[in-house]
């Protein structure tokens, strides 16, 4: 058995694959509280695969979520781990204002703090993205930036944004309880609200970024081991589907520059 946790919209129909998520976007997605105990047997899963979850995790919960699926994974399985990067999002960050390219410098900083400091959904990335796609021959370059950056593809703007559209009701509470949690914020303080009170979707902030060392160090010590960067193209676990999960159709990483790809073994 194969595991994907978190898997949104990018998943594995195979029976070898159970894929779960706290909202199902599919028959073929199980829904499941990943922040709790997973619905399977100790020692029961071969691969692990996780993209883009765990720096929405409060930091105080990581090592729980990474000890379960360290209990799923039989002796000698694999956990792959993709995350963005924050050394190279730093680097990427001072190249270019060094550089002087500060169009291309203020988007990483979006990239960086946009979803940490997000009080509603979508943020200034989704408003960044919308005024790109109004005018995609104008903004071709920074519209290959950002599908180079994040993997975002943004040159037919109407499906992307019918698809984000769909994507961001699929996760949302529905329509009573968020009119009740709006009534309820009221009556808190204004500057409060203000500073404190987000209305984002489930799953859209972030609460951490990790770099290669601090995720290396978060697994060896949940007792994890042979823990190695990998790439978007390159794993150590026998014919992973790339193209479904970590490439896009031209061979290009799916999430984008910005991601780091890590694998480790559970001890046989």
């Amino acid at each position: 058995m194969k595991v994907n946790l978190a898997c949104g919209e990018v998943y594995v129909c195979h029976s070898d694959w159970l894929n779960l998520d706290y909202v199902s976007t599919s028959a073929a997605v199980q829904r499941a509280n990943l922040l709790g105990s997973l619905p399977l047997e100790d020692c029961s899963a071969d691969l692990v695969y996780c993209s883009h979850f765990i720096e929405h995790i409060p930091s105080d919960h990581v090592s729980a979520f990474l000890q379960e699926c360290r209990r799923i994974l039989r002796p000698g399985g694999v956990l792959r781990l993709v995350v963005p990067d924050l050394e190279n999002l730093c680097r990427t960050y001072l190249h270019y204002r060094d550089q002087g390219h500060h169009t291309k410098a203020d988007f990483v900083v979006m990239e960086i703090l946009d979803q940490c400091v997000r009080n509603k959904s979508g943020g200034e990335l989704w408003r960044y993205y919308q005024s790109l796609s109004n005018n995609p021959q104008i903004n071709a370059s920074n519209i290959a930036f950002v599908r180079e950056r994040t993997g975002e593809d943004l040159m037919n703007s109407a499906a992307s944004r019918r698809r984000s559209l769909r994507k961001s009701l699929r996760r949302i509470p529905s329509f009573a309880e968020r009119l009740w949690i709006k009534t309820v914020i009221q009556f808190l303080p204004r500057a409060f609200r203000h500073q404190n009170v987000s209305l984002t979707s489930v799953g859209e902030r972030h609460h951490w970024l990790y770099d290669t060392h601090s995720i290396k160090q978060h697994l060896s010590d949940i007792g994890f081991e042979s823990i190695d960067r990998c790439t978007a193209s390159t794993s150590c676990y026998p014919d992973f589907p790339f193209l479904a999960l970590d490439l896009s159709a031209d061979g290009h990483p799916r999430k984008g520059l910005e991601s780091l790809f890590i694998e480790a073994k559970k001890p046989g």
